[in-house]
């Protein structure tokens, strides 16, 4: 089963963060904090990643016009630095950790299947590689680090370091580390220089050439070059389509309309305001989606317990189950007039049903349309471990507010769908500020069986980021959530406990007033001459 998925990002000198700061990704991963703060800027740093690679022109190092959209490379280095003529300016760093497959067959071919692999093994250091076969498939744990610098308003790379391990052969790490500007040669292998091996960039993703009728099979370099083939190609190419197929949907939700255009082609994302979400429901309504049923509270509210089966629905159906789920009643059904189509709730158009409604029906046609499986199976059901081993890898989502405009029951049970569609491959990152949402998380493991599938689940695979801003400075603590409900090491200030808080004030307050001898309906009583009958009146 493949299980490639983005397991950590680290950024350094980006936008208010000074300091090297690491986030560990969970399946879902949860962002709280002040305004300001610097949230939202971590899901940038994947989103100038995102829109680089999807440029037709690779020679770019990094694309700054998109959603994340800068004049140059300063605006978004910590303390926007002055240029210099003469020296690079520093900019910022990206360093992202991922796990996935190598599949030693595919892996093989490309050096030959006939390779002398005990050569390999001995001049590239790599022992284990003498024993390797041609059936075997090796996860690797992968990190690629990316800095940056300016020169004369130009953005380039002063290092592209990528490692490599392989835990079921070797402790041991693999180095690879790109030098761009280094006249000597670009390429140290293991800290070895290299004089032999070239590098063509697709942006950030380096890939190493080297000319094979010059280069003979018993030299080193080239089984450099061949160890590269077999553990780097791999897991680079996994990353380039992880990033580019990242879905996103931002805090803003595109108005909806009184009758849509029909699209002329399949939108491949919902889009970042949700402007393509109508044009998908339309396209695709009858195409199969697989998710996870929301998780389900027991009558009394006292117990919930995970769904085993995966649904397999037509995309309409799909998210009129979830709506429900959500205590959403009203049936989405679509009417098509030739010339455009119509999004009905019930009888009622998409633009009068509410500001809520609109900006919910996105975000939940985003955690079904991010199914691995889209489009493809028919009608039924399976297994939760049958659909997972039928998945090539996780999708990965970030989110900002999605309680935006959301009634606090829904906002709550945002949390129960969130879980069970991160259940089945869905790794999100969610920014917010809803203490409703992380409330529900909290309620959620409190509730769950002692020692169960969906305790175990949410201890696990839950991360809390608890981001702060000092002195303008940025730094993340990370969070878990306990068995018993509370969130462990950092509980966030200001966001938990807000209100409680107002709570305690409401309730001192009131014991206040009681205490005072004139009210104003006791003013208003006094005015006709009369005296209030007892202190209850007061």
């Amino acid at each position: 089963m493949n299980n490639a998925r983005l397991t950590a990002l680290s950024i350094k000198n980006f936008k208010s963060y000074r300091d090297e700061v690491t986030i560990p990704l969970a399946p879902l991963t949860i962002i709280v904090g002040p305004n300001n703060s610097g949230k939202s800027s971590l899901i940038q740093a994947l989103l100038l990643l995102k829109q680089t690679l999807l440029d037709p022109n690779g020679y770019i190092p990094l694309k700054l016009d998109g959603l994340v959209d800068a004049f140059d490379l300063r605006e978004l280095t910590f303390g926007c630095p002055e240029s210099n003529q003469e020296k690079p300016v520093t900019g910022p760093s990206f360093h992202l950790e991922w796990e996935c497959p190598i599949n030693m067959e595919t892996a093989l071919n490309k050096v030959g299947l006939n390779k002398n692999l005990s050569h390999l093994a001995e001049k590239s250091g790599i022992d284990w590689i003498e024993g390797a076969t041609s059936n075997e498939s090796l996860t690797s744990k992968t990190k690629l680090k990316i800095h940056t610098e300016t020169l004369q308003g130009s953005t380039r790379f002063s290092i592209l370091e990528i490692t490599v391990t392989i835990p079921e052969k070797s402790r041991e790490s693999y180095l690879l580390r790109i030098l761009p500007n280094d006249k000597d040669g670009p390429v140290e292998w293991q800290k070895q220089k290299t004089r032999k091996i070239q590098v063509e960039y697709d942006h950030f993703i380096p890939y190493l050439r080297i000319d094979r009728s010059r280069v003979g099979p018993r030299l080193t370099e080239r089984a450099w070059h061949d160890a590269y083939l077999i553990l780097f190609e791999q897991p680079l190419e996994t990353l380039k389509q992880i990033i580019q197929n990242l879905h996103y949907l931002g805090s803003h939700r595109a108005v909806p309309s009184s009758l849509f255009k029909h699209a002329t082609t399949d939108p491949l994302e919902i889009g970042a305001s949700g402007e393509f979400a109508a044009q998908i429901l339309h396209r695709k309504q009858s195409e199969i989606i697989h998710f996870l049923p929301t998780l389900e509270l027991s009558e009394d509210g006292s117990t919930i317990q995970p769904h085993s089966k995966v649904q397999a629905l037509p995309l309409v159906e799909a998210v009129n189950r979830v709506m429900r789920s959500l205590s959403i009643h009203p049936p989405l059904s679509i009417k098509d007039h030739g010339v455009g189509f119509q999004l009905l709730f019930g009888d009622a158009n998409i633009p009068h049903v509410g500001k809520g409604l609109s900006c919910l029906l996105p975000l939940v046609q985003l955690g079904l349309f991010a199914d691995p499986l889209r489009f493809s199976g028919e009608r039924g059901e399976m297994t939760l471990e049958e659909y997972l081993e039928q998945c090539d890898s996780y999708s990965h989502i970030a989110i900002e507010e999605p309680e935006a405009h959301l009634h606090p029951k829904v906002a709550s049970r945002l949390a129960h769908f969130l879980v069970s569609q991160a259940m089945a491959k869905r790794q999100f990152i969610i920014e917010t500020h809803s203490d409703h949402l992380v409330r529900r998380l909290r309620g959620l493991i409190a509730r769950a069986e002692p020692g169960g599938e969906l305790e175990s689940w949410l201890l696990e695979n839950v991360r809390i980021l608890n981001v702060s801003c000092v002195d303008g400075c940025s730094k993340v603590e990370v969070n878990h959530l306990t068995r018993d409900g509370w969130i462990d090491e950092h509980w966030p200030a200001d966001f938990m406990d807000e209100s409680s808080n107002e709570e305690s004030a409401i309730y001192f307050a009131k014991l206040e007033k009681k205490d005072t001898p004139v009210a104003i309906n006791s003013a208003i009583t006094l005015l006709d001459g009369d005296e209030p009958e007892d202190e209850a009146t007061l």
